[in-house]
């Protein structure tokens, strides 16, 4: 037993050290990004992640960090990053628009059904965790509409509580589906910033496939294939091409 409490001293132990680390960093890359010193806050917040202290507001700063100098593909990557576990944020939504706008390429998006669009609104705008929590809520709330039907006197209320409890065990399934589709988003990744600052999009994945047009740093393409060293990318308005995979980096 004593052995048993030694364990989860030091465990706590660690996970308050751990805790007070991250603070640290955080209140020192902090500082920097406010007198100025964005260089070195980027590398603060780089050393934060490369100790998996991985979070939507890491990101986010970082990509301020980047944007204050200039490096407009590198703060729209860390925005993106930033939206993928926090989709719902307004603050990451307004300042990645904002980097966008700075960027050479204006691609035309192509048109979506309304509710195409709005079905995609509505299941990015929770992560993953946040849909299951829904999930579950939903089912427990199921659970007792089912006890509360199995003890009804009235039949009107047995109609009522048996109607709700299916409504809720539906929704329930439904979320879980939200959420497995916001995992693998986040999994996946399949989305990624050309990095450098003009890349030629060829018809074949070799430098004597066909040019077919030029593209430009902080442009977000979908990886829909790759082969060799070699990325197959769709763009907004559809086209598709290779690019070499050293001019872009995944979300």
């Amino acid at each position: 037993m004593k052995r048993i409490y030694i364990i989860l001293i030091l465990l706590l132990s660690g996970v308050a050290t751990y805790a007070t680390d991250v603070k640290a960093l955080a209140e020192e890359a902090t500082k920097m990004y406010q007198e100025g010193d964005y260089q070195k806050a980027i590398d603060l917040y780089n050393e934060m992640l490369s100790d998996d202290m991985e979070s939507a507001t890491v990101y986010y700063n970082l990509g301020n960090c980047y944007y204050k100098q200039g490096e407009i593909a590198k703060a729209i990557l860390n925005y993106e990053r930033a939206l993928l576990l926090h989709p719902g944020d307004n603050d990451i939504k307004y300042n990645l628009t904002m980097a966008q706008k700075a960027t050479v390429d204006n691609i035309k998006v192509l048109p979506e059904l309304f509710l195409v669009r709005w079905y995609n609104a509505f299941v990015t705008a929770f992560t993953a965790d946040q849909w299951a929590y829904v999930s579950v809520i939903l089912f427990i709330g199921f659970l007792i509409m089912a006890a509360l039907f199995f003890h009804a006197t009235s039949i009107s209320l047995k109609k009522s509580w048996f109607t709700l409890g299916i409504i809720m065990l539906l929704v329930s399934v439904m979320t879980i589906f939200f959420a497995l589709k916001q995992y693998h988003r986040m999994t996946d990744r399949d989305s990624g910033i050309v990095m450098t600052p003009s890349v030629v999009v060829r018809g074949a994945p070799d430098n004597s496939g066909t040019e077919l047009f030029v593209i430009h740093e902080g442009l977000k393409v979908q990886v829909i294939g790759t082969l060799g060293d070699w990325y197959n990318v769709r763009l907004a308005d559809g086209n598709e091409g290779w690019i070499a995979k050293t001019d872009l980096e995944k979300i």
